[in-house]
């Protein structure tokens, strides 16, 4: 199969690009089949940045060669792909974009996981079911990130933060639990210090003599 590639030529920190058509199995330095055009991102102001040749371009398009995702930019931004590959193109554009947006839910949900496991590790409660959740809506929100699905990525992301919310409550819960054990448990023994206490007072009273009359 024949892709159509940029080659990077110029000096260090100058580049400078060549398009060629070129065998996909070779190195991207290879041999060219034919040479399309050039591409210099740091011309000089005045000067042009792109040259193509439309229809030696078209030509290889037509016979199935497959441009890399920059040179179909550049082919589209430049009119160089018909109206159908055009529509390819902005519907690929679009779920790249989502996929940017739907990054960011991933990364809420990876919080998530991390600081539930945290949580694990320092908790009386048992915070393993909601540690599962978020792991689950985490792989769900990487699942919808590499399909562009924003809205499936952010309702994944609500998911594994709703299991943290679980699990902190959970936490909380334990904490309060915990607490209320710890002072029943001393009034417990402070009332039964007060009986030891009110007993041998007691006791103490009965073995003093009788005072004589």
């Amino acid at each position: 199969m024949v892709r159509l590639r940029l080659q990077r030529l110029g000096r260090r920190n100058r580049p400078f690009y060549r398009l060629a058509a070129m065998d996909a199995r070779t190195r991207r330095e290879g041999p060219v089949i034919e040479r399309l055009g050039w591409y210099n991102p740091l011309a000089p102001e005045g000067q042009p940045q792109l040259e193509l040749k439309p229809e030696r371009i078209r030509h290889w398009l037509d016979v199935g060669a497959q441009p890399s995702e920059t040179v179909r930019d550049l082919l589209a931004k430049n009119e160089v792909l018909n109206d159908k590959e055009i529509k390819a193109w902005e519907a690929d554009r679009e779920v790249a974009r989502n996929r940017v947006v739907a990054a960011k839910a991933v990364e809420r949900s990876t919080k998530a996981v991390e600081a539930i496991t945290a949580l694990a590790g320092e908790t009386e409660a048992n915070v393993s079911e909601f540690e599962k959740q978020a792991r689950d809506a985490a792989k769900a929100a990487t699942a919808a990130k590499s399909t562009g699905k924003v809205a499936e990525a952010d309702k994944a992301a609500g998911e594994a933060e709703a299991a943290l919310a679980a699990a902190q409550k959970a936490d909380t819960d334990a904490k309060a639990a915990a607490e209320a054990k710890a002072a029943a448990e001393a009034k417990t023994a402070e009332e039964a210090k007060a009986a030891e206490e009110a007993g041998a007072a007691e006791s103490s009273d009965e073995e003093k003599p009788a005072e004589e009359g």
